[in-house]
């Protein structure tokens, strides 16, 4: 079923989301939502995330750019229990430099951000990295 109503963004750049939206996604205060803005297709795209039980964090790599390189690190996060619910990659320097950055699920990870950040740099494939836990 599809909702559709038209919304105006405020001074502040805040939109409100209808009562009737809310209430067919199940929407409640204090859930946190994903934001997706596609500059190709001028568009934003909201995933709710129903458990608001969720540890959300925002993880920035840079690494080597190289094949596997990416697929290394992604492995690495899955084996010690992240989820990764979105991510995008970019070529900085063909051949040397490359960015991920993923929003992940570190629920049922029992590491702290300091802890995963090593892991990855250990690794050599990460250049940098950068862990942003949602409050």
């Amino acid at each position: 079923m599809h909702k559709v109503d038209v919304v105006k963004l405020d001074g502040k750049g805040r939109i409100l989301i209808p009562i009737d939206v809310r209430k067919t996604l199940g929407l409640r205060e204090g859930m946190y939502l994903l934001l997706v803005a596609d500059s190709e297709r001028n568009e934003v795209r909201l995933t709710p995330f129903i458990d608001s039980g969720v540890k959300l964090a925002r993880i920035t790599v840079g690494l080597k750019d190289a094949p596997g390189a990416l697929a290394r690190i992604a492995g690495i996060l899955a084996e010690i229990g992240v989820d990764l619910l979105f991510s995008e990659s970019r070529t900085i320097r063909r051949g040397e430099e490359a960015e991920w950055i993923a929003v992940a699920d570190l629920t049922n990870c029992n590491l702290d951000p300091d802890t995963m950040k090593e892991k990855l740099l250990a690794d050599g494939r990460a250049i940098s990295v950068r862990i942003e836990v949602y409050k």
